[in-house]
Protein backbone atom coordinates (compact mmCIF):
# COMPACT_ATOMS: atom_id res chain seq x y z
CA UNK A 1 0.00 0.00 0.00
CA UNK A 2 0.93 3.61 -0.98
CA UNK A 3 0.67 6.18 1.83
CA UNK A 4 2.56 8.35 3.41
CA UNK A 5 2.90 9.62 7.66
CA UNK A 6 1.25 12.85 8.13
CA UNK A 7 1.14 14.64 11.68
CA UNK A 8 1.34 10.82 12.82
CA UNK A 9 -0.99 9.77 10.99
CA UNK A 10 -1.20 7.15 8.45
CA UNK A 11 -2.54 8.76 4.88
CA UNK A 12 -3.79 6.13 2.31
CA UNK A 13 -6.06 7.09 -0.79
CA UNK A 14 -10.00 5.48 -1.59
CA UNK A 15 -8.26 3.37 -3.90
CA UNK A 16 -5.22 1.95 -2.03
CA UNK A 17 -7.86 1.77 0.82
CA UNK A 18 -10.51 -0.55 -1.04
CA UNK A 19 -7.60 -2.56 -3.13
CA UNK A 20 -5.41 -3.44 0.28
CA UNK A 21 -8.36 -4.36 2.18
CA UNK A 22 -10.51 -6.16 -0.51
CA UNK A 23 -13.37 -4.25 -0.47
CA UNK A 24 -13.57 -3.79 -3.96
CA UNK A 25 -17.27 -2.64 -3.38
CA UNK A 26 -17.72 -2.70 -0.16
CA UNK A 27 -21.30 -5.34 -0.67
CA UNK A 28 -20.30 -7.13 2.41
CA UNK A 29 -19.42 -4.54 4.74
CA UNK A 30 -22.39 -2.52 3.63
CA UNK A 31 -24.75 -5.79 4.23
CA UNK A 32 -22.83 -5.67 8.07
CA UNK A 33 -24.12 -2.43 8.87
CA UNK A 34 -27.52 -2.32 7.21
CA UNK A 35 -28.34 -5.78 10.05
CA UNK A 36 -27.03 -4.18 13.04
CA UNK A 37 -28.75 -0.67 11.78
CA UNK A 38 -25.95 1.35 12.06
CA UNK A 39 -25.19 4.25 9.86
CA UNK A 40 -22.28 4.11 7.83
CA UNK A 41 -22.04 8.15 8.20
CA UNK A 42 -21.51 8.24 11.68
CA UNK A 43 -18.35 5.53 11.78
CA UNK A 44 -14.89 6.59 11.61
CA UNK A 45 -11.58 4.05 12.30
CA UNK A 46 -9.21 4.31 15.07
CA UNK A 47 -6.08 2.46 15.98
CA UNK A 48 -5.64 2.77 19.49
CA UNK A 49 -3.29 0.86 21.67
CA UNK A 50 -4.26 -2.52 23.71
CA UNK A 51 -4.06 -1.88 26.97
CA UNK A 52 -4.49 -4.52 30.40
CA UNK A 53 -8.25 -3.79 30.36
CA UNK A 54 -8.85 -4.56 26.76
CA UNK A 55 -12.31 -5.41 25.60
CA UNK A 56 -10.73 -7.42 22.98
CA UNK A 57 -8.92 -10.55 22.48
CA UNK A 58 -8.00 -12.86 19.21
CA UNK A 59 -11.34 -15.05 19.81
CA UNK A 60 -13.36 -12.11 19.37
CA UNK A 61 -11.91 -11.22 15.68
CA UNK A 62 -12.10 -15.29 14.73
CA UNK A 63 -15.02 -16.72 16.40
CA UNK A 64 -15.29 -20.39 16.97
CA UNK A 65 -11.79 -20.34 15.65
CA UNK A 66 -10.18 -24.03 16.62
CA UNK A 67 -7.02 -24.10 18.00
CA UNK A 68 -4.51 -24.26 15.26
CA UNK A 69 -6.50 -21.95 13.19
CA UNK A 70 -6.82 -17.79 12.58
CA UNK A 71 -7.00 -17.28 16.51
CA UNK A 72 -3.49 -18.63 17.29
CA UNK A 73 -1.88 -16.71 14.44
CA UNK A 74 -3.37 -13.71 15.61
CA UNK A 75 -2.41 -14.22 19.36
CA UNK A 76 1.35 -14.72 17.91
CA UNK A 77 1.52 -11.65 16.39
CA UNK A 78 0.48 -9.72 19.82
CA UNK A 79 2.72 -12.49 21.67
CA UNK A 80 5.82 -11.70 19.31
CA UNK A 81 5.21 -8.07 20.23
CA UNK A 82 5.09 -8.43 23.78
CA UNK A 83 8.30 -10.21 23.69
CA UNK A 84 9.77 -7.86 21.20
CA UNK A 85 8.71 -5.18 24.35
CA UNK A 86 10.48 -6.93 26.52
CA UNK A 87 13.75 -7.49 25.01
CA UNK A 88 13.96 -3.84 24.73
CA UNK A 89 12.69 -3.02 28.22
CA UNK A 90 15.97 -1.17 28.99
CA UNK A 91 15.20 0.60 25.97
CA UNK A 92 14.60 4.44 26.48
CA UNK A 93 11.78 6.65 27.08
CA UNK A 94 9.01 6.34 23.86
CA UNK A 95 11.42 3.24 22.04
CA UNK A 96 9.69 -0.24 21.90
CA UNK A 97 6.71 -1.51 20.42
CA UNK A 98 3.50 -1.64 21.07
CA UNK A 99 0.56 -3.42 20.53
CA UNK A 100 -2.92 -1.99 19.26
CA UNK A 101 -6.32 -2.82 18.46
CA UNK A 102 -7.97 -1.20 15.65
CA UNK A 103 -11.76 -0.59 15.61
CA UNK A 104 -14.40 1.04 13.86
CA UNK A 105 -16.36 3.82 16.19
CA UNK A 106 -19.31 5.26 15.88
CA UNK A 107 -18.95 8.92 16.56
CA UNK A 108 -21.17 9.04 19.39
CA UNK A 109 -19.14 6.02 20.75
CA UNK A 110 -22.33 4.14 21.50
CA UNK A 111 -20.82 1.17 19.68
CA UNK A 112 -17.66 -0.13 17.99
CA UNK A 113 -16.68 -3.13 15.94
CA UNK A 114 -13.20 -4.75 16.14
CA UNK A 115 -11.02 -4.84 12.74
CA UNK A 116 -7.89 -6.62 13.67
CA UNK A 117 -4.65 -6.51 15.93
CA UNK A 118 -1.10 -5.19 15.00
CA UNK A 119 1.87 -4.45 16.48
CA UNK A 120 4.03 -1.41 15.47
CA UNK A 121 7.00 0.99 16.90
CA UNK A 122 6.47 3.54 19.64
CA UNK A 123 6.94 6.75 17.58
CA UNK A 124 5.33 5.65 14.39
CA UNK A 125 8.70 3.74 13.32
CA UNK A 126 8.62 0.13 11.51
CA UNK A 127 7.17 -2.68 13.63
CA UNK A 128 9.11 -5.69 14.55
CA UNK A 129 7.52 -9.19 13.97
CA UNK A 130 4.17 -7.75 13.23
CA UNK A 131 3.28 -7.13 10.18
CA UNK A 132 2.19 -3.10 8.74
CA UNK A 133 2.12 -0.48 11.43
CA UNK A 134 -1.43 0.49 12.76
CA UNK A 135 -1.30 4.19 12.52
CA UNK A 136 -4.60 6.05 12.86
CA UNK A 137 -6.48 6.15 9.37
CA UNK A 138 -6.97 9.18 7.32
CA UNK A 139 -9.41 8.70 4.27
CA UNK A 140 -7.99 10.77 1.54
CA UNK A 141 -8.93 10.98 -2.29
CA UNK A 142 -6.13 11.59 -4.88
CA UNK A 143 -5.84 12.99 -8.02
CA UNK A 144 -5.82 9.72 -9.48
CA UNK A 145 -8.67 8.25 -7.57
CA UNK A 146 -10.51 11.54 -8.83
CA UNK A 147 -9.43 10.52 -12.55
CA UNK A 148 -11.27 7.00 -12.03
CA UNK A 149 -14.57 8.57 -11.23
CA UNK A 150 -17.09 8.99 -13.54
CA UNK A 151 -17.54 12.77 -13.70
CA UNK A 152 -19.70 13.40 -16.78
CA UNK A 153 -18.69 15.47 -19.76
CA UNK A 154 -20.90 18.95 -19.88
CA UNK A 155 -23.13 19.40 -23.13
CA UNK A 156 -21.66 22.24 -25.42
CA UNK A 157 -23.91 24.45 -27.72
CA UNK A 158 -22.93 25.93 -30.57
CA UNK A 159 -25.04 27.37 -33.66
CA UNK A 160 -28.33 27.66 -34.64
CA UNK A 161 -30.94 24.25 -33.71
CA UNK A 162 -30.57 23.60 -37.46
CA UNK A 163 -27.10 22.78 -37.25
CA UNK A 164 -25.72 25.88 -40.30
CA UNK A 165 -25.31 28.98 -39.55
CA UNK A 166 -23.28 31.93 -42.66
CA UNK A 167 -19.89 32.04 -43.26
CA UNK A 168 -18.95 35.23 -40.99
CA UNK A 169 -22.15 35.34 -38.84
CA UNK A 170 -21.51 34.98 -35.21
CA UNK A 171 -21.71 31.71 -33.45
CA UNK A 172 -22.92 31.52 -29.69
CA UNK A 173 -20.86 28.81 -27.84
CA UNK A 174 -22.12 27.89 -24.49
CA UNK A 175 -22.65 25.31 -21.41
CA UNK A 176 -23.51 24.98 -18.55
CA UNK A 177 -21.39 25.11 -15.32
CA UNK A 178 -23.71 23.11 -12.67
CA UNK A 179 -21.18 20.78 -10.06
CA UNK A 180 -21.63 16.94 -10.01
CA UNK A 181 -21.57 15.33 -6.84
CA UNK A 182 -20.60 11.15 -6.59
CA UNK A 183 -20.56 9.25 -3.93
CA UNK A 184 -18.47 5.96 -2.53
CA UNK A 185 -17.70 4.43 0.27
CA UNK A 186 -14.48 2.91 2.16
CA UNK A 187 -15.17 0.53 4.61
CA UNK A 188 -18.93 1.60 5.03
CA UNK A 189 -17.75 4.85 5.68
CA UNK A 190 -19.39 7.40 3.21
CA UNK A 191 -16.98 9.17 0.94
CA UNK A 192 -18.68 12.53 -1.03
CA UNK A 193 -17.20 13.80 -4.12
CA UNK A 194 -17.72 17.28 -5.82
CA UNK A 195 -17.01 18.42 -9.17
CA UNK A 196 -16.81 21.65 -10.63
CA UNK A 197 -16.08 22.84 -13.31
CA UNK A 198 -13.56 26.22 -13.68
CA UNK A 199 -12.31 26.35 -16.98
CA UNK A 200 -13.56 25.96 -20.55
CA UNK A 201 -11.64 25.31 -23.47
CA UNK A 202 -13.59 25.92 -26.87
CA UNK A 203 -11.32 24.13 -29.95
CA UNK A 204 -13.91 25.52 -33.10
CA UNK A 205 -12.47 22.60 -35.77
CA UNK A 206 -10.82 25.34 -37.90
CA UNK A 207 -7.62 25.63 -35.94
CA UNK A 208 -9.34 28.60 -33.44
CA UNK A 209 -9.37 28.08 -30.40
CA UNK A 210 -11.07 30.16 -26.94
CA UNK A 211 -10.56 29.41 -23.16
CA UNK A 212 -12.41 31.17 -20.79
CA UNK A 213 -12.82 30.81 -17.46
CA UNK A 214 -16.90 30.87 -17.72
CA UNK A 215 -19.29 28.74 -19.42
CA UNK A 216 -21.07 31.55 -21.36
CA UNK A 217 -24.74 31.66 -21.98
CA UNK A 218 -27.91 31.16 -24.94
CA UNK A 219 -27.85 34.15 -27.95
CA UNK A 220 -29.19 36.91 -28.19
CA UNK A 221 -25.75 36.31 -25.38
CA UNK A 222 -22.42 37.10 -27.36
CA UNK A 223 -20.14 36.37 -24.24
CA UNK A 224 -18.60 33.44 -25.99
CA UNK A 225 -18.50 33.71 -30.17
CA UNK A 226 -16.43 33.15 -32.76
CA UNK A 227 -16.73 32.67 -36.81
CA UNK A 228 -16.00 30.73 -39.77
CA UNK A 229 -14.09 32.49 -42.78
CA UNK A 230 -14.75 29.46 -45.05
CA UNK A 231 -17.66 26.94 -46.65
CA UNK A 232 -17.52 23.85 -44.83
CA UNK A 233 -18.44 21.28 -42.19
CA UNK A 234 -16.59 21.75 -39.04
CA UNK A 235 -16.39 20.37 -35.01
CA UNK A 236 -17.02 22.22 -32.41
CA UNK A 237 -15.30 20.59 -29.39
CA UNK A 238 -15.30 21.52 -25.43
CA UNK A 239 -13.36 19.99 -23.12
CA UNK A 240 -13.99 21.00 -19.29
CA UNK A 241 -11.54 21.39 -16.91
CA UNK A 242 -12.56 20.34 -13.02
CA UNK A 243 -11.32 21.11 -9.28
CA UNK A 244 -12.26 18.67 -6.54
CA UNK A 245 -13.21 18.37 -3.32
CA UNK A 246 -14.16 15.37 -0.94
CA UNK A 247 -15.77 14.48 2.08
CA UNK A 248 -15.36 12.02 4.71
CA UNK A 249 -18.96 10.77 6.53
CA UNK A 250 -20.29 14.05 6.31
CA UNK A 251 -17.00 15.70 7.59
CA UNK A 252 -15.28 19.02 6.31
CA UNK A 253 -14.86 19.49 2.34
CA UNK A 254 -11.27 19.20 1.58
CA UNK A 255 -9.01 19.67 -1.61
CA UNK A 256 -8.33 17.52 -4.21
CA UNK A 257 -4.45 18.22 -5.07
CA UNK A 258 -5.53 18.75 -8.97
CA UNK A 259 -7.40 19.23 -11.60
CA UNK A 260 -9.09 16.82 -14.84
CA UNK A 261 -9.83 17.25 -18.29
CA UNK A 262 -13.40 15.97 -19.65
CA UNK A 263 -14.10 16.51 -23.19
CA UNK A 264 -17.44 16.55 -24.80
CA UNK A 265 -18.90 14.84 -27.72
CA UNK A 266 -18.33 17.40 -30.64
CA UNK A 267 -21.50 19.51 -32.07
CA UNK A 268 -20.82 19.14 -35.88
CA UNK A 269 -22.30 22.60 -37.48
CA UNK A 270 -21.82 23.92 -41.35
CA UNK A 271 -20.90 26.66 -42.60
CA UNK A 272 -22.46 28.19 -45.72
CA UNK A 273 -21.47 30.60 -48.24
CA UNK A 274 -24.54 32.86 -49.24
CA UNK A 275 -24.44 34.26 -52.43
CA UNK A 276 -27.25 36.69 -53.66
CA UNK A 277 -28.90 36.47 -56.86
CA UNK A 278 -31.66 37.23 -59.25
CA UNK A 279 -34.65 35.05 -58.87
CA UNK A 280 -38.37 35.03 -60.61
CA UNK A 281 -40.21 35.44 -56.78
CA UNK A 282 -42.84 33.38 -58.85
CA UNK A 283 -41.32 30.08 -59.10
CA UNK A 284 -40.65 28.49 -55.55
CA UNK A 285 -37.28 27.41 -54.70
CA UNK A 286 -36.29 24.11 -55.63
CA UNK A 287 -35.25 23.08 -51.65
CA UNK A 288 -33.49 19.68 -53.07
CA UNK A 289 -31.51 21.22 -55.97
CA UNK A 290 -29.86 23.59 -53.27
CA UNK A 291 -30.21 22.04 -50.24
CA UNK A 292 -28.84 23.86 -47.34
CA UNK A 293 -26.98 22.00 -45.16
CA UNK A 294 -24.87 19.55 -48.21
CA UNK A 295 -23.92 15.74 -46.67
CA UNK A 296 -21.20 15.45 -45.33
CA UNK A 297 -18.06 14.28 -47.23
CA UNK A 298 -14.82 14.78 -47.41
CA UNK A 299 -15.42 17.04 -50.70
CA UNK A 300 -17.41 18.84 -47.48
CA UNK A 301 -15.17 19.41 -44.83
CA UNK A 302 -14.10 22.77 -44.23
CA UNK A 303 -10.83 24.22 -44.89
CA UNK A 304 -8.14 25.46 -41.68
CA UNK A 305 -8.32 28.76 -41.57
CA UNK A 306 -4.61 30.09 -42.24
CA UNK A 307 -5.53 33.09 -39.70
CA UNK A 308 -6.82 31.25 -36.65
CA UNK A 309 -6.23 32.68 -32.92
CA UNK A 310 -6.50 31.21 -29.74
CA UNK A 311 -8.12 33.97 -27.36
CA UNK A 312 -8.70 33.62 -23.44
CA UNK A 313 -11.82 34.84 -22.29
Amino acid sequence: MKSSIRDGELTVSLAEMESELGYGDNSERRDQDESSGRSAGDIRIISRELGVNSEYDCLDLYPGADAGGDATGCSGTTNACAAANLLNILSGEGEGYVSTETVRVSVDQSSEELLGFDCRARGGTPEAGGGEAAEPVVITVSLSDFQAMPVEPLVASAGPDDGWLPVHMVNVLHTDDEMQSLATEVLGVPVEVRAVPVSFHWDLGDGSTITTSTAGAPYPSEEITAEYAFEGWYDVTLTTTFSGQFSVAGGEWQDIDGTIEVASDPVPIYSKSLESRLVDGAVPVDEEGDPWVPERTAETEGPQDPDATHREI
